[in-house]
């Protein structure tokens, strides 16, 4: 499965946090490293990299407020209670509706 998406002005909202080989990459600037945990206790935990302008939209908005809400405030990645699927596609929405 492939996270990296290509943009029309060549930065992208969110890209995989790990190769295809499990090297972690380095987080460039403007991104916030994100671990999707899933809703179920059986959901594979996923980690991508989210572009800080998508942070003020709404509905990211309320994830992190229900990720506040449930695992409180960590340093380093932010956990989100979303599977990775279910982000991937409102990213798409907040970027399709631009």
């Amino acid at each position: 499965m492939v996270w990296i998406r290509k943009e029309r002005d060549a930065s992208p909202c969110y890209v995989r946090l790990t190769d295809e080989i499990g090297c972690k990459k380095k987080v460039p600037k403007g991104y916030v490293p994100v671990l999707a945990c899933g809703d179920a206790a059986g959901d594979e935990e996923q980690r991508f990299l989210v572009h800080v302008k998508l942070l003020k939209e709404p509905c990211i908005a309320g994830l992190l407020e229900e990720a506040a809400e449930q695992f409180g405030y960590q340093p380093g990645v932010l956990r989100v209670p979303c599977d990775a699927y279910s982000l991937q596609q409102t990213i798409d929405l907040i970027y399709n509706g631009r």
